[in-house]
């Protein structure tokens, strides 16, 4: 990007693709947390349009939440007591199984497949991935 460009919604979106991609084929999960907790306003000695402010914070939390949601964790946002989300996270990543397989769907177009992840005992949870998609056969574009 040179200087004086914005970065563009679409660069963002397709920046976390590819992140939430890269993460999912090499089984990571990600756990994103706002530190700015519950963000009610700008500082009141800045001179920031509110409207511009309130996009900014948006989409910073909006790209915090796919980034988690994609990967399987969760987006800790607009919460000043993260004592209960980082509970969760080390409930989350303490105590898990990992499982593989192989698929037996020989095209390679359908690049992004669908999981569904099934238990027979009753009173348990699960959470799983519900798709994962296959590297690009062509390496990204350099920019």
């Amino acid at each position: 990007m040179n200087q004086g460009q914005q970065f563009s919604d679409a660069d963002l979106a397709r920046e976390l693709t590819y992140l939430t991609r890269a993460a999912n084929r090499a089984n990571a999960t990600f756990y994103t947390i706002d530190p700015r907790g519950l963000v009610a306003g700008q500082d009141i000695d800045e001179t920031v349009n509110p409207v511009e402010w309130q996009d900014h914070v948006r989409k910073t939390q909006d790209s915090l939440r796919v980034i988690a949601n994609e990967t399987g964790g969760i987006a800790v946002v607009n919460q000043n007591d993260f004592s209960k989300a980082l509970k969760r996270i080390d409930a989350e990543t303490s105590d898990y199984y990992v499982l593989g397989y192989y698929s037996n769907n020989p095209d390679p177009l359908k690049r992004t497949r669908k999981i569904e992840v099934k238990v027979k005992r009753e009173g348990l949870n699960t959470w799983s991935r519900t798709s994962y998609t296959l590297k690009s056969a062509q390496p990204p574009t350099k920019r």
